[in-house]
């Protein structure tokens, strides 16, 4: 006998009336964590979730079509949690249905439903904890959803605080609808479960995940899934992971230092040494990845910045020094190739590193959210990189503290960053001196990358990470556009 599947999957839009599906239609471009422009953008029906003995909730997974988005396996789907009542008049519009995600009333052939969103809605929640946590849910008191509350502000998922929902390793947990689902199955489960299971406590616990298998009536005619696709679940629909209590933003934490010109050398410090550590707990966890390619690597860094300078003018003094700098690392790279007969290993990384992905709290960081850019295929998300990238995230983080935080200090950022790489220096086991070669101790994993070069490419990646910044701002907020203008200068006559 196969074993009990943990949802039932169909192709298309079964369980959705057609009422329901136009009724979204005009609700889901209001939606924060919508992940496109929404002129011209359809939405397909491409498979229907439901969960054993759950009646009233239904998960559309639905496909974004229009110009210029991707199609086929690589089109872009969104999951949309409802919770479906029979109802015999419309649901009227007041606070309490607004705090239950409302979304409307329709009258479909077998008669009038109201449609709530199951992203804010109480039934959801429950579904999808009794597939991740199976046993977590008592079917009497529901005691489990005491306090229970989604978590406001976010913009691309939708996570759920659980403090009453207990486990084996205590109580409390955070659940997260991942809203942008994406074939194969999601680093914000696979890294956390593998972290977890090598007992590693530097991210909050993997407790489970709600998996996508393929559709019960065709599990081998996957609607838009590529050829030969590997066995396991089609994606993950989302993850439950251990509540960290008292936890505050590290940006939020690190900004209030400084506002008060509040030394945060030792927080800083803190968070390098547990970055350190997770680098080696991931190389440990997946393995390592294959080595670096120089010319390819650094092809992409001077796309990225001809791309900049394309799109932002104020950027032009800078172009001789970025080029002149790139230079000098695929020189330095192309030298450790030639020396060594090899090229610098890569490895996991976090691979979206920023203060905003880190919880402070009495028992110290913790690192979150693994996930990367929804909008960007899981495979681009999960490969191999230098850890160095998450080290020059963080690095221009603290600087965007400082000046969201309007310090008044003008050496606090660089003391920040000074203490960050110190922290992570020594965590890594490197005996170099110096604030800027303590990113030698991103070498550690066997890469032959030595101090000099290691230097070099993270004032590399830091300027790609600025250049990014720079015409991100450009684009949507000019105002900020010198904090980033301001690190490339200093960057590069440093």
């Amino acid at each position: 006998m196969s074993p009990a599947r943990p949802v039932h999957v169909s192709p298309g839009a079964a369980h959705l009336p057609p009422e329901v599906l136009r009724l979204l239609d005009a609700w889901l471009p209001e939606q924060r964590w919508y992940p496109v422009p929404t002129d011209g953008v359809s939405h397909e029906p491409w498979l229907t979730v439901t969960f054993p003995g759950v009646a009233d909730v239904v998960v559309a997974l639905l496909r974004l079509a229009g110009a210029g988005l991707p199609a086929g396996p690589e089109s872009l789907v969104i999951q949309v949690p409802l919770v479906l009542t029979p109802t015999a008049e419309p649901t009227a519009d007041t606070v309490d249905t607004e705090a239950a995600g409302l979304i409307g009333t329709v009258r479909t052939a077998s008669g009038m439903v109201t449609v709530h969103d199951g992203g804010v809605h109480p039934a959801a929640w429950r579904a999808y904890l009794t597939v991740a946590l199976p046993g977590a849910c008592d079917p009497g008191d529901r005691a489990e959803m005491a306090g229970a509350r989604r978590i406001s502000g976010e913009q691309s998922n939708t996570s759920v605080m659980l403090p009453a929902l207990p486990h084996e390793t205590g109580r409390g947990g955070m659940l997260k609808i991942l809203r942008t689902v994406a074939l194969g199955p999601h680093p914000d489960v696979v890294i956390p479960e593998a972290v977890t299971r090598a007992g590693w406590d530097g991210v909050p616990r993997f407790l489970g995940a709600v998996p996508l298998p393929a559709p019960d009536a065709a599990p081998a005619a996957v609607p838009g899934a590529a050829p030969g696709a590997p066995a396991g679940p089609l994606a993950h629909l989302a993850v439950l992971s251990e509540l960290v209590g008292d936890a505050t933003d590290g940006f939020e934490l690190a900004c209030a230092y400084a506002a008060r010109d509040e030394d945060f050398g030792e927080r800083a410090a803190e968070l390098g040494a547990v970055v350190a550590h997770l680098h080696a707990v991931l190389r440990r966890a997946l393995g390592p990845g294959p080595g670096l390619e120089p010319a390819g690597f650094m092809g992409v860094l001077r796309r990225r910045a001809a791309e900049a300078f394309a799109d932002v003018p104020e950027l032009a003094p800078h172009r001789a020094g970025v080029v002149a700098l790139f230079d000098a690392v695929s020189d330095r790279l192309s030298a450790v190739a030639e020396r060594t007969g090899g090229l610098v290993p890569l490895q996991p990384i976090h691979g979206d590193l920023h203060l905003g992905q880190a919880l402070y709290s009495p028992g110290g960081w913790k690192v979150i959210d693994f996930e990367g850019e929804p909008q960007r295929p899981v495979s681009e998300r999960v490969a191999p990189d230098l850890p160095l990238r998450d080290v020059a995230g963080l690095v221009r983080s603290l600087d965007y503290a400082a000046a969201v935080g309007q310090a008044t200090d003008p050496y606090w950022a660089a003391h920040a960053q000074v203490s960050f790489l110190e922290g992570y220096r020594q965590a890594s086991g490197e005996a170099h001196e110096g604030p800027v070669r303590a990113v030698a101790g991103a070498t550690r994993s066997g890469s032959e990358l030595d101090v000099a070069t290691a230097e070099l490419l993270l004032r590399a990646l830091i300027v790609d990470k600025a250049l990014y910044e720079v015409v991100y701002e450009f684009r949507h907020r000019p105002a900020w556009m010198h904090i980033s203008l301001a690190a490339v200068e200093r960057v590069l006559s440093s």
